[in-house]
C-alpha cells in the first residue's frame, strides 16, 4: 500500500466547507479509479491546516490517474481550492519478523 500525504494550510472559518466540497469532488472522484482505497481528513487547529491521507493499493494506480482528470477535479473546487502546503508518499510494507 501507498500512502499520499498531503498538507493544506485552510484558514479555520473554510474548514468545513472545504472538508465537504473536498469530499464531494475529489474523494467521489477518486473512488472511481481503481487501487483507490480511502482516505482520512485531520484538522491540525494551531498550524491551521488539513491534512489528507489517501491510501492507495500500489503507487502504479494511484499514478495512473491521468492528469487532465486531476485538473477538472481542482477546478471543481471551485473558491475552495486551496494550494498543497506539502505533500509527502509514503511506501507501507509488511515486514518478516
Amino acid at each position: 500500500m501507498v500512502i499520499e500525504w498531503l498538507i493544506f494550510k485552510v484558514p479555520p472559518e473554510k474548514w468545513e466547507a472545504f472538508i465537504r466540497r473536498d469530499e464531494e469532488v475529489w474523494t467521489a472522484g477518486l473512488k472511481s479509479f481503481p487501487g483507490f482505497l480511502g482516505k482520512e481528513i485531520w484538522v491540525a487547529p494551531v498550524e491551521n491546516e488539513v491534512v489528507m491521507l489517501i491510501r492507495w493499493e500500489t503507487r502504479e494506480l494511484w499514478k495512473s490517474v491521468p492528469q487532465r482528470t486531476i485538473e477538472e477535479l481542482d477546478a471543481k473546487m471551485g473558491e475552495l481550492q486551496m494550494p498543497i502546503a506539502e505533500s509527502r508518499e509514503y511506501q507501507v510494507g509488511k515486514f518478516l519478523h
